[in-house]
């Protein structure tokens, strides 16, 4: 008879993805992982083989909540809905070194084909939800989502480099002014 879990998959996966984000990508063990959810090296390896399977796993996780949460939002069209999404996505982070080392993922998801598959399926997903709660512009909805998401993109950057104020502030401000531009043309 097999031994029950006494930790769930969820749970370690759970408790990997806040090691991951604390770490980075290089920095974390999964000795790390083992340390912070309680449970034994060779089951961790039992469960999710290797690192890099372990790293899949988890970011699939994120990707499922992530899903769930753009599900619970409001489907009401507007600047306040779309900003609204692109808060779910920014880094609830205040500390620029933090947020560094969150960008490490952006590396990882352009070298790793599994982790590229994933955060492909995340931006598209993404722009679903955006195009689906743009108000009417004067230029295309599909070409409205990439340009406010290439603003999301462009503040987060900004705000690491200047650091004024709080990450999400920053952001929310930088998406409000490009709809005040984008309703001006």
């Amino acid at each position: 008879m097999p031994r029950r879990k006494s930790v769930s998959d969820e749970a370690v996966l759970d408790a990997a993805l806040k090691v991951m984000f604390r770490h980075g990508p290089a920095d974390f063990t999964l000795a790390d992982v083992t340390a912070e959810v309680g449970i034994a090296p060779a089951t961790l390896i039992q469960r999710f083989g290797d690192k890099r399977s372990l790293v899949a796993a988890a970011v699939a996780r994120d990707n499922e909540a992530f899903f769930r949460m753009l599900d619970r939002l409001p489907p009401t069209p507007g600047p306040a809905a779309v900003i609204a999404v692109f808060r779910l996505l920014t880094p609830d982070v205040d500390d620029a070194g933090r947020f560094a080392d969150q960008l490490l993922w952006l590396h990882q998801d352009m070298r790793d084909p599994d982790l590229n598959a994933l955060a492909r399926e995340r931006f598209t997903r993404l722009h679903e939800a955006v195009v689906a709660r743009l108000p009417r512009l004067a230029i295309p909805a599909e070409k409205a989502a990439q340009l406010i998401d290439a603003q999301w993109q462009g503040a987060l950057i900004q705000w690491g480099l200047n650091r004024q104020g709080r990450l999400v502030d920053y952001v929310t401000q930088a998406l409000a002014n490009w709809f005040a531009l984008a309703r001006k043309g």
